[in-house]
């Protein structure tokens, strides 16, 4: 499901305000470096800049804020992941008094951890460089740190797409309301044409884009409705291609 002519992707991104904290958001973009075979990349990002300690507004932990310091959290959206339809990961970025980045944090499988190599930040200039990992998205500093899960992760990017169906997290559980069997078979249906073999080569880098950058509440408004348009796109679809496909690259891996 192309998202070029994406009215609805659109009607979140367009005609986005300036303001002092997206100028901040932008300029300090991470990189993103992706899988040669990753099939699905990021569309919207939801930007906070936290500048007192308190609650994330869109992951469940407590960010501790530093005299002098503001936090950037990115909540950056996916349409899809191999495993259930769409994806929210994060990327919190510390910086100092005089705005330099000094530590940073990312999701990873529903938790989250600090981003250094050897105690030092992955920084080209100003900005943090992490990786994504093929089809499930959580991110590390190094692509070493993905040895420990291989295997699993390339079985559900190959036998496993789509089990998952539409994910429903604590903190939509009141607001999306697509879940159901059929919808969980219609998403299984749908990834499992998108199944793949990752090569763990991470040659494909992302600057998240300006474009994409909206406020966090902004964000978290549309995605129930995203949800859903992304559900009924799919019954449309299987509707067209009524047959299973099955992932044939993925025959032999195990």
């Amino acid at each position: 499901m192309p998202t070029g002519d994406d009215p609805h992707l659109t009607s979140l991104l367009v005609a986005q305000a300036a303001s002092p904290e997206h100028e901040l958001a932008v300029h300090f973009a991470p990189f993103l470096k992706f899988d040669l075979r990753e099939p699905f990349l990021p569309i919207a990002v939801g930007y906070t800049v936290i500048r007192q300690s308190g609650p994330s507004p869109s992951f469940p932990r407590t960010i501790e804020v530093g005299r002098g310091e503001q936090v950037l959290e990115y909540a950056i959206w996916w349409d899809w992941d191999i495993v259930h339809l769409y994806e929210l990961e994060h990327i919190w970025i510390y910086l100092d008094s005089a705005e330099r980045p000094i530590r940073a944090e990312a999701s990873w499988h529903g938790s989250y951890r600090s981003m250094g190599v050897n105690g030092a930040m992955p920084l080209t200039g100003d900005r943090l460089v992490l990786y994504s990992e093929p089809g499930k998205h959580a991110f590390a500093p190094s692509p070493g740190w993905y040895q420990e899960g291989e295997k699993i992760n390339r079985w559900l990017c190959c036998e496993g797409a789509g089990i998952g169906g539409v994910l429903v997290t604590e903190l939509f559980a009141e607001l999306i309301d697509t879940k159901s069997s059929q919808a969980d078979k219609l998403v299984q249906d749908f990834l499992r044409r998108y199944a793949f073999v990752p090569t763990y080569e991470f040659n494909r880098t992302l600057q998240l884009p300006s474009e994409q950058m909206v406020p966090w509440p902004d964000l978290f408004r549309w995605i129930p409705e995203r949800v859903s348009y992304l559900a009924e796109g799919l019954q449309g679809l299987v509707r067209l291609n009524p047959d299973p496909i099955e992932p044939l690259e993925c025959e032999g891996v195990h």
